[in-house]
């Protein structure tokens, strides 16, 4: 059975641990938040629980029950499965849902121009303070092959403790592909996505002759609802990115956001291909570029 193996890394979180720390927490906290809510997910409304397949095959989908080790330290992540093609999907909601989790607070942002300072009102009494909620976005390496995940002494607080560890070749390849491009993005080797059935590689994407990435926005989109309703859906993404796009323009970050942008379009394309809507999702996502950034980049966009 072939054993994936998932690095993600927090994009900014050294810039972020600098500027405010207790926002950088916040941040890891807003990770654990999704991880906890999807394990209770898991024991209070299990797949089995729905009597239509297509909800329970959804439903599966927004779990992390494929997820054999998660084991996240400081804003790094290791994710370890033997089931790839709900991995795939459980990885993808688990990196949307950490976004979403936030997302509203860049598209209608007090400051546009800092979209992460948050006001946040505070009971009792409804005064309000200022928050950094800084953007979850990661950016991964996936590989595949040997791996071993065991026990190792620690010691905390002075104390002896026990921590898990994990080591092989599948970590490291994960590792060494994560770091070589940017934007929020999950990179692999070419050939990766051999591993999954054609439903899940149809989602990957060639980046160079060497590398592909998994395209983890496109699975957003609710393949039992409508292609023009998930379009509207998929703009609760997009608001979101264009905040944070416009409002790193200048600064040495900016280029994560566009490919970000870039990555939403890819996605999207990708979907409304599989959904027999791709005619249509050219010309709405052909409209936002234009409207939203600039009628100079549709081209190299929608590429």
């Amino acid at each position: 059975m072939p054993t994936i193996v998932a690095f993600l890394d927090v994009l900014g979180f050294r810039n972020y641990t600098n500027e405010d720390l207790d926002g950088a927490c916040r941040l890891l906290g807003h990770q654990e938040f999704i991880l906890r809510l999807k394990l209770q997910d898991k024991k209070l409304y299990p797949p089995s629980s729905y009597p239509d397949p297509s909800l329970a095959a959804l439903a599966e989908s927004h779990l992390v029950d494929s997820f054999k080790h998660f084991l996240p330290f400081s804003d790094s992540i290791f994710i370890v499965s033997e089931t790839p093609d709900k991995f795939a999907r459980q990885l993808s909601h688990f990196l949307i849902e950490c976004f979403s989790f936030v997302a509203h607070a860049y598209d209608n942002a007090d400051n546009p121009n800092a979209p992460e300072n948050v006001k946040v009102m505070q009971f009792p009494g409804f005064a309000t303070r200022e928050e950094k909620w800084y953007p979850p976005l990661y950016r991964g390496g996936l590989s595949i092959g040997d791996v071993v995940v065991g026990g190792v002494t620690g010691i905390e607080n002075g104390g002896e403790m026990r921590m898990p560890n994990l080591a092989g070749p599948a970590a490291v390849k994960a590792v060494l592909i994560e770091k070589q491009f940017r934007g929020p993005r999950l990179f692999c080797e070419a050939g990766f996505e051999n591993n999954f059935s054609p439903d899940v590689r149809h989602f990957f994407r060639p980046v160079t002759v060497a590398v592909s990435e998994l395209l983890w926005p496109a699975f957003v989109f609710n393949p039992n609802n409508k292609a023009q309703t998930e379009m509207t859906e998929f703009y609760k993404l997009w608001g979101p990115a264009l905040g944070l796009w416009k409002s790193k323009r200048g600064d040495d970050a900016f280029e994560h956001y566009d490919e970000f942008l870039r990555l939403l379009v890819r996605s999207c394309l990708k979907w409304a291909e599989a959904a027999g809507y791709s005619k249509e999702a050219r010309r709405i996502l052909h409209k936002w570029v234009s409207q939203d950034l600039s009628t100079d980049l549709v081209e190299s966009y929608l590429e």
